[in-house]
């Protein structure tokens, strides 16, 4: 059974911070990796790293176009994937402890995973959730999930684990970006509200963001965020 490693690189937004990632990951395994792109870069320096470009949509008017792209994109990588068991990543993740890989196991017993947004709830009454400051979020989506309780759980995009066990939840997730694009977690709300599941979900430490530096246990970090940055090349370089 094959494990493996893709990410979606829009632009060079981030292209800065994708060497770190790409190093930090061949410090634990030399799993095959795939960089979808719609620009033309070169990774000469890592071994079994594999260039796959596309086209990006325009999203005339949205503000939001390397977002909307990434979202759908990161998905359409999953469902395209060549590996039995998939990691996605964006370009500012590192890995900085080996049990990271790990989900990969956690993906092939439950299918797709992800981990647990710093926000915490999808939407609520004190302008604490997701929804309720993320950006791109619109009308569309505020009426489909009127009706979704309050404070459930919101999930984080950045990192996902995925088996083909949970094809159908993935497809029901494309169609809801390309037919509704919007802010790409609100698209995974929708279809957790539409089909009434839930991908399993990982404590902070998979993904540690700007207000958990420090956390005890990290697994990986999200260097885009300036202090996250600041931490890993202070503590784990």
């Amino acid at each position: 059974m094959q494990n493996g490693i893709v990410y979606v690189l829009v632009g060079d937004r981030d292209l800065g911070k994708l060497s770190y990632s790409l190093n930090s990951i061949r410090k634990y395994t030399d799993m095959p990796i795939v960089i979808w792109s719609d620009i033309n870069f070169n990774i000469s320096d890592i071994e079994n790293v594999t260039i796959r470009k596309f086209d990006r949509i325009k999203y005339t008017g949205s503000g939001r176009e390397e977002n909307r792209n990434s979202s759908l994109f990161r998905l359409k990588a999953l469902k395209e994937s060549p590996f039995d068991n998939t990691i996605y990543l964006d370009n500012d993740i590192v890995v900085v402890n080996e049990a990271f890989f790990d989900g990969l196991s956690v993906a092939k017993e439950y299918g797709l995973t992800m981990v647990e947004n710093p926000r915490q709830f999808i939407r609520s009454d004190f302008r604490a959730g997701d929804l309720d400051i993320g950006a791109d979020v619109n009308d569309y989506d505020r009426k489909f999930l009127s009706d979704m309780p309050r404070c459930m759980m919101a999930l984080n995009m950045g990192v996902m684990f995925y088996n083909k066990k949970s094809e159908s939840f993935l497809d029901e997730l494309i169609w809801e970006q390309e037919n509704n694009p919007s802010r790409g977690q609100a698209g995974l709300y929708r279809t957790i509200w539409k089909t009434k599941k839930f991908p399993y979900a990982l404590p902070f430490q998979w993904l540690v963001c700007r207000r958990h530096q420090g956390i005890s246990n990290p697994l990986a970090l999200h260097i885009g965020h300036d202090n996250i940055f600041r931490w890993y090349m202070e503590n784990f370089i």
